[in-house]
């Protein structure tokens, strides 16, 4: 997993940002594919393709629903 860098601080802001805990990252343990709706699990593989009627968001989908997406059209999310 990668390390999150804090954001630069403005100087009118410095004083206020000390005081302020830094906050926690949790990974996602599972999600669900947005095709099929089965669960993915930690280990599972997850790919993200784009839509052919609408490329402003990604959907998240399992090996199964990406191999009958790409041959509609769905494009691999890059």
């Amino acid at each position: 997993m990668g390390q999150v860098h804090p954001m630069p601080i403005q100087s009118e802001d410095r004083d206020a940002a000390a005081d302020k805990p830094c906050a926690t990252v949790r990974s996602i343990d599972s999600a669900h594919c947005g095709l099929c709706g089965a669960k993915l699990g930690a280990r599972s593989l997850r790919y993200h393709v784009v839509s052919p009627q609408s490329c402003e968001s990604t959907i998240t989908v399992c090996h199964t629903c990406r191999k009958a997406a790409l041959s509609e059209g769905y494009r691999p999310a890059e």
